[in-house]
């Protein structure tokens, strides 16, 4: 193998890729990228068996060929690579050369027929979705998921899949998001699975082009994500989902509305003086007479902040984690949002006070 290619085209592979590769293995070959120069194109690949993503970029081939590279070793060498033309030579099968400007480096390889393939998705269920709404959908619903490997379930998010629409949930119990969106094509058949929440961040993260479909396929253990020069490829999570409708009131005694940034922004001064010890992060609100209160007390201090909002319905007071409602109103893309109150150790709903595609619940803090 051997191809001339830019620092940025090489960078852009690495890391799109390194987020699957294995960083506990005791299998050396899953601590690896496999490159694959053909057609002016190079492929990295990285896998952990759980999880593989594949990259492609424009290259000048000169010799085709597949090499398999120590992913960290030969990451940071491509980060610390000048701005000029790289050339990248395999001189044998356990040997890579790289030069550039009046230098050289090599780099130990070891062999392709040990590197495990990309499994091939064949699925029935395939979903096409502009990248730009699903990388929203994805952003205003992962932050709700778990991260306590001891209940995966949680750490996962719902998708749910009918006719012209997809509907991504998250909870980690505390919390919960639900956002809906619209899909290209329709499903005849209505189904779910359960993708774990890493690997659609992962996704959002890679996905540059917002003028691009994202081509999805699910089979029974799988998923594929494909779009532009980008395709990731994970196993599902197994289990029954919570049936998360149970849990989202259908009716409200008080709802308000609020400006989201003088809302965000008192809650994040007030919580300079909640009390840390005990992870509960708790702020209170008192909703009364179209005005709020937002205040906290703690051996740090105290304080509170009061302005003025639209409510209908009963007085309440109530609190909650300042990181779960913060959370909340950063992805919120919404100047006014409503707050559906339905009693003080009830949950809440905030959603953008003009769309019903989004809701975030949360459970209020018992004091």
């Amino acid at each position: 193998m051997r191809i001339t290619a830019t620092k940025e085209n090489l960078l852009f592979g690495v890391s799109a890729v390194q987020k699957a590769v294995s960083t506990k293995s005791t299998l050396p070959i899953l601590t690896c990228i496999r490159i694959e120069a053909k057609n002016n194109v190079l492929y990295f690949t990285g896998t952990d068996l759980e999880i593989g993503i594949q990259c492609h970029i424009p290259v000048e081939v000169i010799n085709e060929g597949i090499a398999i590279v120590p992913a960290r070793h030969f990451s940071e060498i491509v980060r610390r690579l000048p701005d000029s033309t790289i050339d990248i030579q395999q001189l044998n099968e356990h040997e890579l050369l790289i030069k550039y400007e009046e230098s050289q480096l090599s780099i130990k390889t070891l062999s392709p027929s040990d590197f495990p393939n990309m499994p091939e998705v064949f699925g029935e269920k395939e979903i096409k979705i502009k990248a730009d709404i699903f990388k929203q959908m994805i952003r205003q619903t992962i932050f709700a998921a778990g991260s306590d490997d001891g209940r995966p379930l949680f750490t996962g998010v719902l998708f749910e899949y009918e006719k012209d629409k997809l509907r991504l949930i998250a909870t980690d119990t505390h919390r919960l998001a639900l956002r809906q969106g619209m899909i290209e094509n329709d499903i005849q058949e209505a189904a779910n699975c359960i993708i774990p929440a890493k690997i659609l961040g992962e996704l959002a993260r890679l996905i540059h082009d917002d003028e691009e479909v994202c081509h999805i396929k699910i089979t029974k253990n799988l998923v594929s994500f494909k779009i532009a020069n980008i395709l990731i490829i994970s196993r599902l999570l197994e289990g029954q989902f919570p049936n998360y409708r149970q849990v989202i009131p259908n009716k409200y005694n008080l709802k308000v509305k609020s400006s989201n940034r003088k809302f965000q922004e008192a809650v994040e001064r007030i919580a300079l003086f909640t009390t840390m010890n005990d992870n509960s992060n708790t702020v209170h609100i008192k909703i009364e007479n179209n005005n709020m209160v937002v205040s906290s007390k703690s051996e740090m201090g105290q304080g509170y902040e009061q302005f003025s909002i639209e409510s209908e319905g009963e007085n309440v007071s109530i609190s909650f984690n300042a990181k779960y409602l913060l959370d909340a109103f950063k992805v919120m893309d919404a100047e006014i949002i409503s707050v559906e109150f339905t009693g003080p150790l009830s949950p809440c709903i905030i959603r953008p006070a003009e769309s019903e595609n989004f809701i975030c619940l949360l459970l209020p803090v018992r004091t």
